[in-house]
């Protein structure tokens, strides 16, 4: 079918922005202005999507839970006004929105299922029949550990697993007025910052992070560390800096829309999550050509290959992370190593492989 007939309809469900509503977006405008495809994105008042994107090319709808009724019958609505050809899920509850307009309002189009994170499916019977929804033609996987997890839960036949790994744009990174993030942060400028982007949430793990920063605080006096993100653990962490003696190392930047202009400031990029799907914090490193220290959690080491790309470390073992960032620091062959590489490895992780291989499977169910 030829590209200029598909009019997809993404699925969105979350208010934040995090890694998979900027993946929506590349994916959304790559679709958009570089083949034509007509896409519209479906997701809630008032969330961040909806701020970000042509207001022409966004429908919106008052979230209630993550079983909305309302949500899937005004996405039956959409789909059978607008002539749609697929619908896209990005997350758990868009999934189970579109499994719901199929299943009790009649949507007649094939559904795709994006799958971001590396937990284990839920043995519940809904997790179940929505995996296996007829309506459910193909998942995407950001990683072939997902895919792993995700194909054993599979039991029907007309169901494709397959993995289309996240990407970044280059692009965002070049030509754009640079923040002194250091000077911000209050820290000296030839202080050795060691940075970590995430969702302040369990499986991100920056308990890891603070216990990795003490050591390495109680080598060298010139680390300093700070977190960027928000999230349910902010408290608790703060509170376990403060414990852990780090008080005027550690800082705590939050949520922070201007990532692009600071990345420059950080000395080296240390991830510590102990479940992870890819963890596409580490490809905007890479594109600014940080040095990347990361934990062998989920998809990572599809990124991160040990002593090529980055330095790769156990889960949780802090002190293995600390020497990794010791040798980084002060090892500068070492580190140009890393970053030369690096920026080759990016070539897997271009919007253009993100928008072809997506694009194939609309073909492919349509």
């Amino acid at each position: 079918m030829p590209s200029d007939t598909l009019k997809i309809v993404h699925v969105s469900s979350p208010f934040s922005w995090r890694g998979g509503e900027q993946q929506l977006s590349y994916l959304h405008a790559g679709l958009l202005y570089k083949t034509g495809v007509e896409t519209i994105v479906f997701c809630p008042t008032g969330s961040e999507l909806s701020k970000r994107l042509n207001p022409d090319q966004v429908r919106t709808y008052s979230k209630k839970s993550g079983f909305d009724l309302g949500a899937a019958r005004s996405l039956a609505r959409l789909c059978a006004h607008e002539n749609i050809s697929a619908v896209h899920a990005h997350d758990a509850h868009a999934h189970t929105t579109s499994v719901l307009a199929a299943t009790v309002f009649g949507m007649k189009q094939p559904i795709v299922v994006s799958r971001r994170v590396d937990f284990p499916l839920k043995k519940k019977w809904f997790t179940r029949f929505k995996y296996n929804h007829k309506s459910v033609k193909h998942i995407i996987c950001v990683s072939d550990c997902i895919a792993n997890i995700v194909k054993p839960a599979i039991v029907k036949t007309h169901m494709q697993v397959s993995t289309v790994h996240s990407c970044v744009d280059t692009s965002r990174f070049k030509n754009i007025e640079q923040i002194d993030f250091k000077a911000e942060l209050g820290v000296p400028a030839d202080c050795v910052l060691v940075a970590n982007v995430a969702a302040l949430a369990d499986h991100k793990d920056q308990f890891t992070f603070l216990r990795t920063a003490q050591l390495l605080a109680e080598r060298d006096s010139r680390y300093q560390f700070v977190i960027v993100g928000n999230g349910e653990l902010e408290e608790e962490l703060k509170e376990y800096s403060v414990k852990l003696g780090l008080t005027n190392r550690v800082h705590f930047a939050g949520f922070r829309s201007d990532l692009p202009q600071i990345y420059h400031s950080f000395d080296c990029f240390l991830f510590t999550s102990k479940m992870e799907g890819l963890g596409t914090s580490i490809l905007d490193a890479f594109a600014n050509e940080i040095p990347v220290v990361a934990t062998n959690a989920g998809g990572i080491p599809e990124m991160v290959i040990n002593e090529e790309t980055g330095m790769l470390c156990n889960v949780g073992d802090d002190n293995q992370l600390s020497v990794a960032v010791e040798h980084v620091v002060k090892d500068r062959t070492l580190r140009e190593k890393l970053v030369r590489n690096a920026s080759k490895k990016l070539n897997e992780f271009s919007p253009a492989y993100l928008v072809s291989a997506t694009l194939d499977i609309y073909r492919n169910i349509v």
